[in-house]
């Protein structure tokens, strides 16, 4: 498990180390592209959508799958090559990389959560809730907040550490 966490982040060293479905995984620009699950015989290697994988038939062919995971075994770490190949497929299956996202639209509003330090995804989803900077939020509860697209463990505490900073408070939840 440790080899193929080592060529994970060769292959994506800008890649954040998270933990998603209570396993070890791999975001880059928001998105999840890989995991990995230690079972008694194998290492589980989990790209995080079900379709990855059946574009690898031939590859895969030595390894026991299912639609959403490969069972390597223990002492046969997945190839770097064979990592990277699955990787990139997985990043090219993100809505930013297929041209689904416009970021334009989004560059010319999301210079105040830049600058506070959010990620791309939970920037877009303010954004597209016409949240602007953090006195837009005092309109909404922190359960409504956390509920946006793209907010994370990460973007919750930025904001609300900059909102103490500055006297700011969600609305009240009752």
């Amino acid at each position: 498990m440790l080899a193929m966490r080592e060529r994970i982040l060769a292959i994506i060293p800008t890649a954040e180390e998270v933990v998603s479905y209570g396993m070890p995984a791999f975001r880059v620009n928001g998105t999840i592209v890989a995991g990995l699950k230690g079972a008694k015989h194998h290492v589980g290697y989990y790209p995080f959508s079900g379709s990855t994988l059946s574009g690898f038939v031939k590859e895969l062919k030595d390894f026991s799958t299912t639609k959403s995971a490969i069972h390597v075994p223990v002492d046969e770490p997945l190839s770097r090559a064979l990592l990277k190949k699955l990787i990139s497929a997985r990043i090219s299956q993100c809505p930013v990389k297929q041209g689904t996202v416009d970021v334009s639209k989004y560059s010319s509003h999301d210079g105040y959560w830049r600058r506070i330090g959010l990620a791309a995804p939970a920037r877009r989803g303010l954004i597209d809730n016409n949240l602007f900077d953090l006195r837009d939020l005092r309109r909404l509860t922190q359960a409504e907040f956390r509920n946006i697209h793209g907010i994370g463990s990460r973007a919750e505490a930025a904001v609300i550490s900059e909102m103490k900073r500055v006297g700011i408070r969600f609305k009240s939840g009752r």
